[in-house]
């Protein structure tokens, strides 16, 4: 197939789809250089609100398209953070609101549809009965990369996948010996968020401080794993607990160079939002 001059239609998982000339028009709309600009398209391109079933379609087949740019497994953290500013752009524009199944929700500040689009594709990848190969790996790194900033730049979030994706890396031992390949991704997801949502997480932890009642609040209790034997919930305790987990994954020999460099480099993101909040209160 030959290359297209719109870099997003070569991308892997686009590449694989069958495209209309809506959705072709959504992408072009995506490929604008000013990220005002690709708002506004895609602002403009959307039916009017009182065509509801059309409208909705519309936002589906927007999300749709966007998370498999951004989680296609050659996609570039450029590209990322481009979308982070469309999303950002989009919110600024007030086209109304529209009641889908979640509620009534404001076109384009509440990006309706978005966040359940987005925990859908959430998915944690390696259960017993899901291929993991190294295309789906990247996947879900990418998805887990742009989630995060979504989440660190308040664009969405937080998520509970987030918890979730720490638990599995840092709370529970990592069986190297039967598929180092796993562990090492799950490694490397956990970097990914608190690469870039270490602010919000941090944030978090602190609005829990004092905070006994986490049986009874469902959202806020989180499961331990096997290693953590501290509250069940976002709290400084567990932050503490990941750090510590972070450094000594850094210094891990069943882990390569470039696992370790990233768990140390997760782990000294952690000090230095530590520090920046504290020095703001």
């Amino acid at each position: 197939m030959a290359e297209h001059k719109n870099p997003l239609f070569n991308l892997q998982l686009i590449r694989k789809r069958t495209l209309s000339p809506q959705k072709s028009d959504i992408l072009n709309a995506f490929a604008c250089e000013d990220a005002e600009n690709a708002a506004s398209q895609i602002d403009y391109y959307c039916p009017p609100l009182t065509e509801k079933d059309e409208a909705e379609n519309y936002l589906w087949m927007v999300w749709d398209l966007l998370i498999d740019i951004i989680s296609s497994p050659d996609v570039t953290y450029e590209i990322q953070e481009h979308f982070i500013s469309i999303l950002q752009n989009l919110q600024q524009i007030g086209k109304g609101d529209l009641r889908v199944w979640t509620g009534e929700r404001r076109v384009w500040r509440d990006l309706p549809l978005f966040p359940q689009c987005m925990e859908v594709s959430l998915r944690d990848p390696m259960g017993e009965m899901e291929e993991f190969t190294p295309e789906t790996a990247q996947i879900w790194r990418n998805i887990s990369s742009f989630a995060a900033r979504c989440m660190g730049t308040g664009t969405l979030g937080p998520y509970s996948q987030v918890v979730d994706a720490l638990r599995e890396a840092l709370e529970e031992e990592l069986d190297t010996d039967h598929n180092l390949a796993k562990a090492e991704c799950r490694i490397q997801v956990a970097c990914e968020w608190m690469s870039h949502g270490a602010k919000p997480l941090l944030w978090w932890a602190r609005e829990n401080i004092g905070y006994t009642d986490i049986a009874d609040d469902e959202t806020q209790y989180f499961p331990c794993g096997s290693l953590y034997k501290g509250t069940p919930a976002v709290c400084l305790q567990r932050w503490g607990f990941w750090q510590t987990r972070f450094e000594e994954l850094g210094k891990d020999p069943r882990f390569n160079k470039e696992i370790q460099k990233a768990a140390v480099k997760a782990a000294e993101t952690m000090t230095t939002i530590e520090r920046r909040i504290a020095n703001t209160l």
